[in-house]
């Protein structure tokens, strides 16, 4: 079974907001994700939201989607210690029934090449190429039953993973290859 996007989660455009003194509130961009699509680990609230803007705050679970530039990415949103919002460089997408949808799920499909090159391909703009809340909401998506989700959900965690350990056994190797040069040059 096919859906639109706007058939399953709420999309949200992100916040516009300037640095301020008394700030309560992170404010989450596009370049405080790393190249594995991870939220950096130092950042800090930088903004202040009170009042009606609360309802902006991020939930786990939340999708947030790079729609602005080049580099168009989906990433899932993990509570942090204080509250958080994306900035308006993201789309934000809320699922409106986790037990039909997981995050994991949507995640995964937005990310494959095939759809993020469908969606840079309805990008407007000439200079800084933006994606809009209307094509994201009318991007057709198959549903398969949660269990076929829970599968894809898991396979794609195993790979990052794998990725991820790879990418350390390859520095490790280069530390002791290093190690052994340096050794080799000084006791001669």
């Amino acid at each position: 079974m096919k859906q639109r996007i706007k058939n399953v989660a709420n999309v949200q455009v992100g916040v516009y907001a300037q640095a301020s003194e008394i700030a309560n509130t992170i404010y989450i961009q596009v370049g405080d994700y790393s190249s594995d699509r991870e939220l950096s680990d130092g950042i800090k609230p930088s903004i202040e939201i009170e009042g009606r803007r609360q309802g902006l705050f991020l939930n786990t679970g939340n999708l947030l989607f790079a729609a602005k530039g080049s580099n168009n990415f989906c990433a899932i949103f993990r509570e942090l210690y204080c509250p958080a919002v994306a900035s308006s460089s993201f789309l934000t997408l809320r699922i409106k029934d986790k037990s039909a949808v997981l995050p994991e799920y949507l995640c995964w499909y937005i990310n494959l090449d095939t759809t993020l090159k469908y969606l840079q391909s309805e990008a407007m703009g000439t200079g800084i190429p933006s994606i809009s809340k209307a094509t994201l909401e009318e991007l057709e998506i198959p549903i398969p039953p949660i269990e076929k989700q829970r599968t894809i959900a898991e396979i794609v965690r195993l790979q990052v993973e794998t990725q991820r350990l790879q990418k350390e056994i390859t520095a490790k190797r280069q530390q002791l290859i290093e190690y052994k040069l340096k050794n080799a040059i000084e006791n001669e």
